[in-house]
């Protein structure tokens, strides 16, 4: 396995950056205020009705997804933690042990394509207080000048409508 930090996106906030997970069958999006660049050399509080400057990521065709500890002060029990994990930041894991047991698992289903698998990517983004990680094929970032309750409602509104 191998941990590739994805840089130059934006600088997660130190403090509270309220992720906030929403999907259907398809599609799932992570929202949460970070920074595009460093502004703050410590936490900031955030009001997740009134604060604006969040950023979504979208992940297409994704399989499996999950959230939850480790925190920052307990990652390095993690795993990944051997690999260079830290805290505070967005990774790709290739050679993902996760996808190869998800691949085990579909074996069983009669229809069973190999070629299918190399098209998905384990992505890992650590924050705080936990840690969110998802099998997709890809995703899309986008920064919006709002409130996280605000773009909430925008995930949404775009999840509602099946794009295919």
């Amino acid at each position: 396995m191998e941990l590739i930090e994805i840089k130059g996106l934006f600088e997660m906030d130190f403090g509270s950056p309220s992720p906030t997970i929403l999907s259907n069958d398809y599609e799932l999006f992570i929202a949460f205020y970070a920074n595009k660049k460093n502004l703050s050399n410590g936490p900031q509080e955030r009001n997740t009705i009134y604060d604006t400057g969040i950023f979504a990521l979208k992940f297409k065709v994704f399989l499996r997804y999950s959230f939850g500890l480790p925190g920052e002060e307990t990652i390095e029990g993690h795993p990944y933690s051997k690999l260079g994990m830290k805290a505070f930041s967005f990774y790709e894991l290739r050679n993902s042990d996760l996808i190869k047991s998800l691949q085990e698992i579909e074996k069983t289903h009669s229809n069973y394509n190999t070629e299918k698998w190399k098209m998905y990517k384990h992505y890992i983004l650590t924050f705080k207080d936990n840690m969110f990680e998802c099998i997709a094929q890809s995703f899309e970032i986008r920064e919006e000048n709002t409130s996280l309750y605000n773009q909430a409602k925008v995930i949404l509104d775009e999840l509602s409508v099946r794009n295919f």
